[in-house]
């Protein structure tokens, strides 16, 4: 069974391959989830502190959504910030998967009978989520500013300038929240996902592979990587809302803090308001999770 204790002693270079698998992998996945992540972005700044009813809908679902960028920004615009996208899944997942793999070869989530245990790769899968998430959090932000620039008659959120990934990046340099505008609220969003995403993931793959469900290996990773993606949508799409409004915001424009985010998107906008974008967030995580696993587990045979 892949990602299980591996009781060999591996040379140096071996651990450098699972950060670099790590990011190979998602950001393959990445180019064919980003439209998605735009859509997503642009549903969840959609009416943002306005109660539900109060305001313009721009975006009515994820195929009016797809039309609307495509005819009013060219086709390339359901692509918008792909640069940007992929450098973060790069940083951020080869960090985090890397960091992930090295806890799990380690012993630490297993227990005497060497099984995984599922509170024990939660833990695992938090803190190298949220290492993933502090070291690319400039990009994440940079990212969000580029997918929410828009076309001004279908335009939500905060309207940033920016013209490339270095531009956003210098803006946010010279801006008073810095590279690290909102990364309390990227870290509360990748620790829970990623914890709710490998855990689940190591462990159904694990009870799959002992139950000789399936014959072939290919079908336990991709039966593992469904039912991941499933509870990654579930836990993940309210930290996914908070990140990407206080990432995109002018700083303090709207919001001070985390909880001060929390707050205000329940006080006007209700539960709802934590669930924006839910559809677009399932087809960009659902795909992205799946193939990103299936990929990584791939890479890991070919190349360690």
């Amino acid at each position: 069974v892949i990602i299980m204790v591996e009781n060999v002693t591996k040379p140096p270079f071996a651990y450098i391959k699972e950060f670099l698998i790590g990011g190979a992998a998602t950001t393959t996945a990445g180019v064919i989830s980003n439209p998605f992540d735009v859509a997503k972005t642009r549903f969840q700044l959609q009416g943002e502190l306005q109660g539900k009813g109060s305001y313009d809908v721009k975006y009515k679902n994820l195929l009016d959504a797809f039309m609307k960028i495509a005819r009013y920004e060219g086709i390339m615009g359901i692509q918008k910030g792909l640069c940007s996208a992929l450098l973060y899944q790069m940083v951020m997942n080869s960090t985090r998967l890397g960091t992930y793999q090295t806890i799990i070869n380690s012993g630490f989530p297993n227990n005497e009978k060497n099984q995984p245990v599922f509170w024990k790769l939660a833990l695992a899968g938090a803190f190298s989520g949220s290492v993933g998430a502090l070291i690319s959090s400039p990009l994440y932000l940079a990212k969000v500013q580029i997918q929410a620039s828009a076309a001004s008659n279908i335009a939500v959120g905060y309207q940033h300038q920016h013209t490339s990934v270095l531009g956003a990046l210098k803006s946010a340099y010279n801006s008073p929240g810095g590279l690290f505008q909102g990364v309390t609220s990227a870290l509360w969003r990748v620790s829970i996902g990623s914890a709710t995403q490998l855990a689940t993931f190591t462990r159904v793959k694990h009870f799959i592979a002992e139950s000789k469900v399936f014959k072939s290996d290919f079908s336990v990773v991709a039966t593992s990587s469904m039912v991941s993606s499933g509870a990654i949508v579930c836990t993940m799409t309210p930290f996914d809302v908070i990140a990407t409004r206080m990432y995109n915001q002018k700083h303090g424009l709207f919001y001070t803090g985390w909880w001060d985010c929390v707050k205000k998107i329940f006080r006007t906008e209700g539960v709802y308001g934590f669930y924006k974008g839910t559809v677009a967030h399932y087809f960009r995580i659902g795909p992205h999770t799946i193939l990103t696993l299936i990929i990584w587990d791939r890479y890991r045979k070919w190349f360690l």
